[in-house]
């Protein structure tokens, strides 16, 4: 296994002006940069060899990415799939702290690292996608607005609602409603009012977060049920006894999925709490693995 640092570069103006008036600002282009890594299984060779297959792996709300401090974000989640042959990569995000929770800029920063890869390492096309807790909605997000990029996605425990939701009559909050504050005092809501381009603080702003919360997006409800379009196949690995992430939401989200006719399995871990370990390490790999037929070039 090999590790692999290299620098992203993305549009930091995404997410700063939304607006369809003729007469208002247009788009703008400021160039920010992130860490990102790559992983490389020990079969892997640059030339003379078959490529392997590439896994983009979201880190949840406390991870990062940081060559100096050797932290690898999410590669670790797919350690089971590095040691069966595939590559797995990751970025920082696009705050210091690496809490970006799907923001426009993470997700094109995440499409320039894929074709960084593309160009740079000896990989197959298509991406196997991950992610844990808030790097659901990191992952969610990256497959609806690049889905051609995407064969299969699988995420653990994953936050998939940015704002509260109803489901079945019951209330599932959203990381919006959080009152956990991070270093500096800042709180869930205070982030992603940053990085989402909300006018004003702690207030939430449908138009600028459309498109980029995955409970509603590529969804449609009627006659009270729920039908969401996702582009891929997904599983969701999910503790019953999460206190942290609601188990309802998982469960009713690939409840939508099966609706809309698209594939979804979930797999319920009885009495698992906020964590991941072996039993999804081991089944993220055999689900990704069922996958790997190689895409046309």
């Amino acid at each position: 296994m090999k590790k692999v640092w290299f620098k992203v570069r993305y549009n930091a103006a995404w997410d700063d002006v939304v607006s369809i008036s003729a007469d208002s600002v247009q788009d703008s282009y400021s160039e920010g940069e992130t860490e990102a890594v790559i992983v490389l299984p020990d079969c892997y060779k640059d030339s003379g060899a078959a490529p392997v297959p590439l896994v983009f792996s979201a880190h949840g709300s406390g991870g990062r990415v940081c060559e100096a401090e050797d932290h690898a974000g999410g590669t670790g989640y797919a350690a089971e799939c590095t040691a069966a042959g595939y590559a797995v990569f990751d970025i920082h995000g696009t705050r210091p702290d690496g809490r970006s929770y799907g923001n426009r800029r993470y997700c094109e920063a995440v499409y320039n690292a894929y074709r960084y890869i593309l160009a740079n390492f000896n990989v197959e096309p298509g991406l196997f996608v991950c992610g844990a807790s808030m790097g659901g909605v990191c992952a969610l997000n990256y497959v609806n607005l690049y889905p051609s990029t995407v064969r299969v996605l699988g995420l653990f425990y994953p936050r998939i609602n940015l704002i509260a939701a109803d489901v079945c009559g019951v209330r599932v909050n959203g990381s919006w409603e959080a009152q956990r504050k991070f270093d500096g005092g800042e709180t869930i809501a205070d982030i992603i009012s940053e990085q989402f381009g909300f006018p004003q603080k702690r207030v939430w702003d449908e138009d600028r977060s459309r498109g980029l919360n995955p409970w509603t997006n590529r969804t449609l409800t009627v006659g009270g049920l729920r039908y969401t379009f996702l582009p891929c196949p997904i599983k969701i690995w999910h503790g019953n006894h999460d206190t942290t992430v609601d188990y309802a939401a998982s469960t009713e989200y690939i409840a939508g999925v099966k609706r809309a006719g698209c594939y979804g399995e979930l797999r319920t871990l009885e009495g698992i709490k906020h964590k991941h370990g072996e039993v999804m390490h081991k089944e993220l790999r055999l689900w990704f693995d069922r996958f790997r037929g190689r895409l046309p070039e």
